[in-house]
């Protein structure tokens, strides 16, 4: 018996049912229809075509094939008329290669297929007189998060605002991935 074997394959398995709607997930899961702009947010660790979730014992590994076939399923039941996934991650960039264009997802990544993504706010904080040597934030999503806090997101573009991403990001190489014609015409502010 492995349990590690099982305990990696339960916690990405049970992230795909959530966000394909699988009732046996055994708690909530995205319940969205064919008129409803859909968005995921993924921050944690990644390697070449996966990506890592944490674990009590064990971690657990999220594969890119997996992933688009989550998201064909996905659009075959019509969960979303649009969905913009953000995924900050090393290597993030090889989750999304193999997107199909035509089943209106965009997606941006930390970094691309090869490259790690980096801190931000690094150093060395105090926490209860005790010295963490930690990053308090990812360089992609801390850009991209600060950046929504002072813009008015129904004034600008998806494409827009990656392009300020792309811009801030210093270490790494962040890529779009999918419906890029939709992101020059939606604003932000729909998800």
């Amino acid at each position: 018996f492995c349990f590690r074997c099982v305990f990696s394959v339960l916690v990405a398995e049970t992230y795909l049912k959530v966000i394909t709607g699988d009732a046996s997930a055994g708690g909530k899961v995205l319940q969205s229809g064919p008129e409803d702009n859909v968005f995921l947010y993924f921050v944690d660790h990644g390697g070449a075509g996966m990506l890592s979730f944490p674990g009590l014992w064990y971690p657990s590994s999220l594969l890119e094939v997996d992933l688009m076939n989550a998201l064909q399923s996905m659009h075959d039941k019509k969960m979303y008329k649009n969905l913009v996934f953000f995924v900050d991650a090393c290597e993030s960039g090889s989750m999304f290669e193999n997107l199909p264009a035509d089943i209106n997802v965009f997606a941006v990544t930390a970094a691309n297929a090869t490259e790690s993504g980096w801190g931000k706010y690094c150093g060395s904080p105090k926490v209860g007189g005790t010295t963490i040597h930690t990053c308090l934030g990812e360089e992609f999503s801390c850009t991209w998060l600060e950046e929504a806090d002072v813009t008015d997101l129904s004034t600008v573009t998806l494409q827009a605002l990656y392009e300020v991403v792309l811009g801030g990001v210093k270490m790494s190489h962040p890529q779009e991935f999918g419906a890029l014609a939709y992101a020059n015409t939606t604003d932000a502010d729909a998800f």
